[in-house]
């Protein structure tokens, strides 16, 4: 591995959109796999001011995926960790930016210290591949789904007692768990998926569908919007949604084919990547819908079922490797081969800066992925 502290250099480039004229900055470059962080845990390292970031993502070029911090005033990254088994889209920042968080496949959840490298172990689960951490607004809980034996499990860490306990289990897939982001009792996950949607008590109490979809409803890729009840999904391909979670309120944002989508904090404004077709980045106002292009990723954004209007079926998975066939994967994230809704690496995942000026990417469209910023014109929000 890579060893702690080692410093990346040379790989930082600034571009223009050739279409757009949006500014980029390309932070990775090279023979090798390279991503931002999921999309419900941005990557920039808070507080992230507009001229000063620190941008963390999860790099692949040593094998095993480990957390670099990429910095702005340096133009270089460092290693932050030498984990074995580190799942590589569970990294979240805690709120004060002093630690990132992360999950292994053999049920540890761990942190690392930015700025002195120290690396613990925070709470053990026994057992089981983890997936991403969610963590509550003030850093206190994390939330992050677990497989084990072919059960999965919701399981919750008090951070500060070093305590792990599973509030639920399922013989069905549970994945993308994370919290309200102003009420830490309130936890949203993904079920299987239909229905999709659900919410359980941080103690495990009053497990609940927050909606009934159909089978041509394909719902993917949840997140708040902003501090609000209501939460932002892709009802693939044809629009982007919004449901209240406490009333159950539904509305069309938009119609168009948003894919993940993540709001700035204030929620004000979304930025979704798009496939079939590739539109680009796409900045929404989620009150009027009305959306222009941010910038062209050109990811290759490989998955067979996003070609479809439904989730996939069992057969989809037959002659590939799936979730459904090895009770060792939490999901398709986790995979190191996946056709039907990946890699993950192909995919640009957006996510706002905390000030909303800038958004995070990846792009695999020089063959391999590599990590993007892209500056925000003021004139290009809708």
């Amino acid at each position: 591995m890579l060893p702690i502290g080692h410093l990346i250099k040379n790989e930082y480039a600034e571009q223009r959109d050739p279409r757009t004229g949006a500014k980029l900055h390309r932070l990775t470059t090279g023979p090798s796999t390279n991503h931002s962080l999921f999309f419900l845990n941005p990557s920039f390292r808070p507080p992230s001011p507009f001229t000063s970031t620190e941008v963390a993502y999860v790099t692949t070029r040593d094998g095993d995926p480990q957390i670099c911090l990429f910095d702005f005033a340096t133009k270089s990254a460092r290693v932050l960790t030498d984990v074995a088994g580190l799942m590589p889209f569970s990294p979240a920042f805690d709120p004060e930016g002093k630690h990132l968080y992360y999950t292994t496949a053999n049920g540890r959840i761990g942190h690392v210290d930015i700025d002195t490298g120290r690396q613990e172990i925070v709470a053990t689960t026994g057992g089981g591949q983890l997936g991403e951490c969610g963590l509550s607004r003030d850093g206190s809980f994390i939330v992050t789904a677990s497989r084990s034996e072919g059960r999965f499990s919701l399981v919750v860490v008090d951070v500060a007692a070093g305590t792990a306990a599973t509030i639920h289990e399922s013989e069905t897939q549970m994945i993308h768990a994370q919290f309200h982001p102003c009420d830490d009792t309130f936890i949203e996950y993904a079920g299987h998926p239909i229905p999709r949607m659900w919410a359980i008590g941080r103690d495990g109490s009053d497990n609940r569908c927050l909606y009934e979809n159909q089978w041509n409803e394909f719902i993917v890729h949840e997140s708040f919007l902003g501090d609000s009840d209501e939460m932002i999904f892709a009802v693939w391909p044809y629009r982007l949604a919004a449901r209240n979670v406490r009333t159950g309120v539904m509305r069309t944002v938009a119609e168009i084919n948003a894919w993940h989508m993540a709001s700035n904090r204030s929620g004000t404004l979304i930025v979704t990547d798009t496939n079939h077709p590739d539109r680009g980045l796409l900045l929404i106002n989620p009150r009027t819908g009305r959306h222009n292009i941010l910038c062209h990723p050109d990811a290759s954004s490989h998955g067979s079922q996003w070609h479809h209007d439904h989730p996939a079926t069992p057969d989809a998975w037959t002659s590939k490797p799936g979730p459904e066939t090895d009770a060792r994967v939490l999901s398709w994230m986790e995979m190191k081969v996946d056709t039907v809704y990946g890699p993950q690496w192909t995919h640009p995942h957006p996510a706002f800066d905390d000030s909303g000026h800038r958004v995070v990417y990846t792009s695999d469209a020089t063959g391999d992925a590599q990590v993007f910023v892209v500056e925000i014109d003021t004139a290009v929000i809708p």
